[in-house]
Protein backbone atom coordinates (compact mmCIF):
# COMPACT_ATOMS: atom_id res chain seq x y z
CA UNK A 1 0.00 0.00 0.00
CA UNK A 2 1.76 2.71 -1.37
CA UNK A 3 1.72 6.15 1.13
CA UNK A 4 -0.12 9.25 0.19
CA UNK A 5 -0.08 12.95 1.07
CA UNK A 6 -0.27 13.66 4.56
CA UNK A 7 1.61 9.81 5.95
CA UNK A 8 4.52 10.54 3.10
CA UNK A 9 4.73 14.51 4.62
CA UNK A 10 5.45 12.99 8.27
CA UNK A 11 7.92 10.55 7.21
CA UNK A 12 9.29 13.22 5.22
CA UNK A 13 9.34 15.98 7.74
CA UNK A 14 10.81 13.74 10.50
CA UNK A 15 13.60 12.84 8.46
CA UNK A 16 14.01 16.64 7.65
CA UNK A 17 13.98 17.37 11.72
CA UNK A 18 16.06 14.43 12.02
CA UNK A 19 19.15 15.72 9.50
CA UNK A 20 18.82 19.20 10.45
CA UNK A 21 19.14 18.22 14.39
CA UNK A 22 22.75 16.15 13.38
CA UNK A 23 23.53 18.68 10.57
CA UNK A 24 23.30 15.37 7.93
CA UNK A 25 20.73 17.03 5.32
CA UNK A 26 22.76 16.07 2.44
CA UNK A 27 24.18 12.60 3.53
CA UNK A 28 19.97 11.99 4.14
CA UNK A 29 19.28 13.05 0.84
CA UNK A 30 21.57 10.46 -0.75
CA UNK A 31 20.15 7.74 1.63
CA UNK A 32 16.76 8.46 0.42
CA UNK A 33 17.78 8.64 -3.29
CA UNK A 34 19.86 4.89 -3.10
CA UNK A 35 17.19 3.69 -1.16
CA UNK A 36 13.92 4.95 -2.95
CA UNK A 37 15.91 3.44 -6.41
CA UNK A 38 16.78 0.32 -4.79
CA UNK A 39 13.21 -0.34 -2.73
CA UNK A 40 11.04 1.79 -4.56
CA UNK A 41 10.12 -0.24 -7.84
CA UNK A 42 6.94 -2.05 -7.31
CA UNK A 43 8.38 -5.86 -7.64
CA UNK A 44 10.65 -4.95 -4.82
CA UNK A 45 8.15 -3.48 -2.74
CA UNK A 46 6.03 -6.74 -3.84
CA UNK A 47 8.53 -9.26 -2.23
CA UNK A 48 9.43 -7.55 0.80
CA UNK A 49 5.88 -6.73 2.03
CA UNK A 50 4.68 -10.68 1.53
CA UNK A 51 2.62 -11.73 4.38
CA UNK A 52 5.01 -14.66 4.57
CA UNK A 53 8.09 -13.22 5.19
CA UNK A 54 9.06 -12.49 9.31
CA UNK A 55 11.07 -9.59 10.31
CA UNK A 56 14.36 -11.60 9.85
CA UNK A 57 13.88 -12.56 6.72
CA UNK A 58 12.87 -8.97 5.41
CA UNK A 59 16.11 -7.21 6.86
CA UNK A 60 17.96 -10.03 5.49
CA UNK A 61 17.16 -9.21 2.27
CA UNK A 62 17.95 -5.28 2.97
CA UNK A 63 21.39 -6.52 3.67
CA UNK A 64 21.70 -8.27 0.37
CA UNK A 65 20.02 -5.03 -1.54
CA UNK A 66 22.49 -2.42 0.51
CA UNK A 67 26.02 -2.86 0.64
CA UNK A 68 27.34 -2.12 3.97
CA UNK A 69 27.68 1.42 4.60
CA UNK A 70 25.76 2.58 1.75
CA UNK A 71 23.82 4.46 3.78
CA UNK A 72 23.57 5.62 7.28
CA UNK A 73 22.05 3.01 9.85
CA UNK A 74 19.41 5.81 10.92
CA UNK A 75 18.42 5.66 7.34
CA UNK A 76 17.98 2.02 7.06
CA UNK A 77 15.89 2.24 10.46
CA UNK A 78 13.64 4.26 8.46
CA UNK A 79 13.36 1.58 5.84
CA UNK A 80 12.72 -1.06 8.36
CA UNK A 81 10.60 1.15 10.24
CA UNK A 82 8.39 1.52 6.88
CA UNK A 83 8.82 -2.30 6.26
CA UNK A 84 6.79 -3.03 9.51
CA UNK A 85 4.08 -0.49 8.46
CA UNK A 86 4.13 -2.19 4.83
CA UNK A 87 4.82 1.40 3.46
CA UNK A 88 8.09 0.75 1.48
CA UNK A 89 6.00 1.81 -1.53
CA UNK A 90 6.03 5.48 -0.03
CA UNK A 91 9.88 5.97 -0.38
CA UNK A 92 10.22 7.82 -4.07
CA UNK A 93 7.26 9.73 -2.40
CA UNK A 94 9.01 10.40 0.80
CA UNK A 95 12.26 11.35 -1.35
CA UNK A 96 9.89 14.02 -3.45
CA UNK A 97 8.82 15.65 -0.11
CA UNK A 98 12.14 15.28 1.46
CA UNK A 99 13.87 17.28 -1.48
CA UNK A 100 11.60 19.57 -1.89
CA UNK A 101 12.01 20.61 2.12
CA UNK A 102 15.66 20.63 1.48
CA UNK A 103 15.37 23.03 -1.24
CA UNK A 104 13.58 25.35 0.77
CA UNK A 105 16.06 24.66 3.81
CA UNK A 106 18.90 25.16 1.76
CA UNK A 107 17.75 27.90 -0.73
CA UNK A 108 17.32 26.17 -3.71
CA UNK A 109 14.55 26.86 -6.21
CA UNK A 110 14.15 24.70 -9.44
CA UNK A 111 13.77 26.09 -12.39
CA UNK A 112 12.58 24.24 -15.35
CA UNK A 113 14.44 24.82 -18.51
CA UNK A 114 13.31 24.10 -22.24
CA UNK A 115 15.77 24.97 -25.02
CA UNK A 116 15.34 23.98 -29.01
CA UNK A 117 19.19 22.28 -28.64
CA UNK A 118 20.52 20.22 -25.96
CA UNK A 119 22.73 22.70 -23.33
CA UNK A 120 26.40 22.11 -22.81
CA UNK A 121 27.26 22.38 -19.06
CA UNK A 122 28.76 26.39 -19.94
CA UNK A 123 25.24 27.17 -21.08
CA UNK A 124 23.54 25.59 -18.08
CA UNK A 125 25.47 27.27 -15.86
CA UNK A 126 24.77 30.92 -17.61
CA UNK A 127 21.52 30.25 -17.34
CA UNK A 128 21.87 29.40 -13.91
CA UNK A 129 23.69 32.06 -13.20
CA UNK A 130 21.36 34.87 -14.64
CA UNK A 131 18.13 33.45 -12.85
CA UNK A 132 20.04 32.95 -9.97
CA UNK A 133 20.68 37.14 -10.16
CA UNK A 134 16.99 37.26 -11.28
CA UNK A 135 15.54 35.25 -7.99
CA UNK A 136 18.34 35.85 -5.73
CA UNK A 137 18.27 32.29 -5.02
CA UNK A 138 20.56 29.19 -5.69
CA UNK A 139 18.79 27.46 -9.28
CA UNK A 140 18.84 23.88 -9.84
CA UNK A 141 17.83 23.59 -13.05
CA UNK A 142 15.76 20.42 -14.85
CA UNK A 143 17.18 21.27 -18.75
CA UNK A 144 14.32 19.98 -21.40
CA UNK A 145 14.76 19.85 -25.46
CA UNK A 146 11.90 20.74 -27.27
CA UNK A 147 12.70 21.33 -30.94
CA UNK A 148 10.00 22.63 -31.71
CA UNK A 149 10.49 26.13 -29.71
CA UNK A 150 13.25 26.65 -32.77
CA UNK A 151 15.66 28.54 -30.25
CA UNK A 152 15.61 30.54 -27.08
CA UNK A 153 14.32 29.30 -23.97
CA UNK A 154 11.34 28.71 -22.03
CA UNK A 155 11.87 28.82 -17.93
CA UNK A 156 9.09 27.77 -16.06
CA UNK A 157 10.22 28.80 -11.67
CA UNK A 158 6.98 27.58 -9.87
CA UNK A 159 4.00 29.49 -11.53
CA UNK A 160 6.07 31.67 -13.58
CA UNK A 161 6.88 31.50 -16.71
CA UNK A 162 9.64 32.86 -19.30
CA UNK A 163 9.03 32.27 -22.70
CA UNK A 164 11.75 33.68 -24.80
CA UNK A 165 11.32 30.79 -27.74
CA UNK A 166 11.72 31.76 -30.94
CA UNK A 167 8.44 29.99 -31.90
CA UNK A 168 6.73 32.43 -29.86
CA UNK A 169 8.12 35.78 -31.11
CA UNK A 170 7.24 34.25 -34.70
CA UNK A 171 3.73 33.66 -33.54
CA UNK A 172 3.37 37.09 -31.98
CA UNK A 173 5.15 39.12 -35.17
CA UNK A 174 2.69 36.55 -36.81
CA UNK A 175 -0.36 38.09 -35.50
CA UNK A 176 1.04 41.65 -35.34
CA UNK A 177 1.36 41.46 -39.04
CA UNK A 178 -2.00 39.61 -39.81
Amino acid sequence: MATRGPAARRYAQAVLDIAKDNDTLDRWLNDLKVMSGVFGAPNVVTTLEDPKLTETDQKQVVEQLLQKGLVDDLAVNLLMLLLRRHRVASLPRILEIYQDLYNKEKGIIVADVTSAVPLDDANKQRVADQLSRITGKTIELRVHHDPRILGGLITRIGDELIDASVATRLAELSERLT
